[in-house]
């Protein structure tokens, strides 16, 4: 059974659309976790626990990077010259598996299901998009605090919002409270937590998604106050031409909107059995989020009319 939820909020207006979902269904919003992530490091950042430029190994004990000088803003912006283009294939929700410290380095250093954190190129001069470097940021936020990202992301952000249908957990088959989006139970975990392990709801990030709006107009974010947002938000890297950027994480570009560009914040993610963006225009109050259903083994014509359905170009602005 196909599934999918869209959510578009413009001004104060609300236009819904769901199929065989609900907006409290919950989907893997993938590499979209990255941007959840990044909202943690701004909270450290608040709470001066890390500092955006400082070598990230003054705060690593159980790994090492062996480049010295790479920072959390090299990471954040997939500039630190990591090699790895890591993309993750997940694991079937049968597999006994725990989210810990230890892990976090079997996956940096290569020994779980994909390619080492691997600098080869020289840092901040290109843009190399790097999952295991979201994985060396779960790392340090893991050893500064003593606690999983997962528990993390309920302390910081999930709770303060009540967001009900949001977790960083592990999800197995038949132990757990939450109503997924799945397809005959074949979803993928992935313990990979800050790169793309992140289970949301449509209606979870959009509540998400206003707080960040509210303190950026107003200083009311009952997550961040409006300087870290700012500072997250803020083109940090240049990728194509001054067309694309990326801030301290999400993506930032340009949309036409009644003859003007606006800058867009955003950001994409496709797991093996799930795809989504989010955007965000500050400017007109605009949030655009689309959670589906993917299985690249099973993409048929009425997958792609669903899709259609939801809207899922992120480059039209509705």
């Amino acid at each position: 059974m196909y599934q999918g939820s869209s959510i578009i909020i413009k001004n104060g207006k609300t236009s819904i659309k769901n199929y065989n979902s609900t907006l409290d269904t919950m989907y893997q919003i993938a590499s979209c976790s990255k941007f959840i992530t990044s909202l943690l490091v701004g909270k450290f950042y608040e709470k001066g626990k890390i500092d955006y430029d400082e070598d990230i190994n003054n705060y690593l004990r159980k790994w090492k990077c062996p480049i010295k000088n790479i920072t959390l803003r090299h990471l954040l912006t997939h500039t630190s010259g990591s090699t790895d283009k890591n993309g993750y294939l997940g694991m079937e929700p049968q597999i006994p598996y725990t989210q810990n410290l230890d892990l976090s380095v079997d996956i940096i250093t290569g020994k779980d299901y994909s390619k080492p954190f691997n600098i080869t190129e020289k840092q901040g001069e290109k843009f190399i998009y790097s999952g295991s470097g979201y994985q060396v940021i779960q790392l340090i936020l893991e050893e500064i605090s003593k606690k999983k990202l997962y528990q993390l992301l309920e302390q910081y952000i999930f709770k303060p919002l009540k967001l009900k249908n949001s977790t960083g957990k592990l999800l197995y088959i038949g132990k757990h409270k939450y109503k997924l989006a799945t397809t005959d139970n074949l979803y993928r975990m992935y313990p990979e937590t800050a790169a793309a392990g992140i289970w949301m709801s449509c209606n979870d990030l959009s509540i998400l998604s206003l707080d960040l709006l509210n303190g950026l107009k107003n200083d009311t974010s009952k997550i961040l106050k409006k300087t870290t947002i700012q500072k997250i938000f803020e083109k940090s890297f240049c990728i194509l031409k001054n067309k694309w950027y990326r801030g301290l994480e999400p993506e930032i570009t340009f949309e036409e909107y009644k003859g003007e560009k606006l800058e867009t914040i955003g950001h994409g993610g496709s797991n093996y059995s799930y795809e989504m963006f989010l955007q965000i225009i500050p400017e007109i109050n605009y949030v655009r989020i689309v959670l589906t259903h993917y299985n690249p083994l099973y993409f048929t014509s009425w997958v792609r009319d669903i899709k259609k359905y939801l809207n899922i170009n992120p480059s039209k602005i509705s």
